[in-house]
């Protein structure tokens, strides 16, 4: 499984049986992977990772973490630096999280108890592959760095002086988009369902939903409503 690299991988799960059974099975499975540190709370998870000597190569975030929520531990993370992987891990529905994790800069939303595949997709990561998954980023840990950063200097103010810094900010991810993200989203700003675009577009239903999902995340919006709302206002 291992490809040139190896690497360091750090969990974060707040279910100690989870979380003692998951460290377990990727040691099993990565016997030469240096396992960092497994802890339950997000916000030790966010502080071992922004130190140097704790910061892992790979982190696997659970989504549903009490607290501090895998969502904003991915963005926090992510916003402090590109040179961590994030794999989000939930045992719930993968739809229900994937928009807003990576839109927080995970590379991609897995089953937990897929161990097998997230190891996989942990080893591709490490290597500077793209996991072979449904929901994966379409952008480097890098790009999703510098995204964030921008946008977290803009909610602060922390930017250079410009007319409008905030909608300049949102034109450069419109523009971002994919010609079949756009065409997505005019038809979803049309009130047209999923099935509805998939008809009129010759793809699936599931494909549409997925445009829907990354469109969004480059609009910096949570789900489909905000990422409509998002897309007229540009239009104006």
């Amino acid at each position: 499984m291992y490809d040139r690299r190896r690497f360091g991988l750090a969990v974060v799960d707040n279910d100690q049986l989870t979380l003692t059974m998951l460290t377990l099975l990727v040691r099993r499975l990565l016997p030469e992977v240096d396992m960092k540190w497994a802890c339950r709370r997000g916000r030790d998870a966010i502080e071992r990772c922004l130190s140097a000597d704790s910061r892992p190569d790979v982190l696997l975030v659970d989504m549903s973490l009490e607290g501090l929520s895998g969502v904003e531990v991915c963005r926090q993370v992510r916003a402090a630096t590109a040179d961590i992987a994030l794999i989000g891990i939930t045992s719930f529905s993968l739809e229900h999280y994937a928009t807003d994790a990576l839109a927080a800069g995970a590379q991609c939303v897995m089953d937990k108890a897929r161990v097998r595949d997230v190891c996989e997709a942990a080893v591709a990561l490490a290597n500077g592959r793209m996991p072979r998954t449904k929901y994966v980023s379409d952008m480097t840990a890098a790009q999703s760095h510098a995204l964030l950063t921008t946008r977290t200097e803009a909610e602060t103010g922390n930017v250079a002086d410009d007319s409008s810094p905030t909608r300049s900010n949102a034109a450069a991810a419109a523009a971002s988009l994919t010609e079949r993200e756009r065409e997505v989203m005019c038809l979803c700003a049309q009130g047209r369902s999923s099935r509805e675009i998939g008809e009129l577009l010759g793809v699936g239903e599931s494909s549409v939903k997925t445009y829907v999902m990354r469109a969004a995340r480059k609009l910096g919006a949570r789900n489909r409503t905000q990422a409509v709302a998002e897309w007229l206002m540009l239009q104006d």
